[in-house]
């Protein structure tokens, strides 16, 4: 490998790295903070369900506990700083499109009970979290097929 390939492979590693990084925070705290039970309750609000206890803390622990897997998914990642195997980059593929994927169900009334229950600017962090993924996925495609391999090589 020449010294300009190796560049490129440090960094596309270390700009899936940190950008996992930061969109593993931005989905904690959307999952943790903004994700509340006043969000939940006014997403049942507005879908005309009756808002009792059990079904806001079921719906909560759903889309928590998916949030989890999510964060950790991202937090992997930070292994491209070290190590740039094939099987990381398709896992991140995997990671960013299927929440892309996932959230896409349902992600006009969750930023509706949102905005009602809180505000818009507490949106952010699922919006940012949707378009990066977005963008990161499609950024690793056009690589893969561009170099007809991952990370650069």
């Amino acid at each position: 490998m020449d010294e300009n390939q190796k560049s490129r492979v440090t960094k596309t590693a270390h700009f899936i790295a940190y950008s996992s990084l930061i969109l593993a925070i931005l989905s904690a705290i959307h999952n943790f903070i903004v994700l509340d039970d006043s969000v939940v309750r006014q997403l049942l609000t507005n879908s005309g369900q009756k808002a009792t206890d059990n079904a806001i803390g079921t719906i909560r622990n759903s889309f928590q506990y998916t949030g989890v897997m999510y964060v950790l998914a991202y937090l992997a990642g930070i292994i491209a700083i070290w190590n740039r195997h094939t099987y990381l980059w398709w896992f991140m593929f995997a990671a960013f499109t299927t929440n892309v994927l996932y959230n896409l169900i349902n992600v006009s009334v969750v930023l509706q009970a949102i905005s009602d229950a809180k505000s818009v600017l507490s949106t952010l962090p699922l919006i940012i979290v949707l378009v990066a993924s977005t963008l990161i996925a499609i950024y690793m495609l056009v690589v893969s097929i561009k170099r007809k391999s991952t990370f650069n090589r």
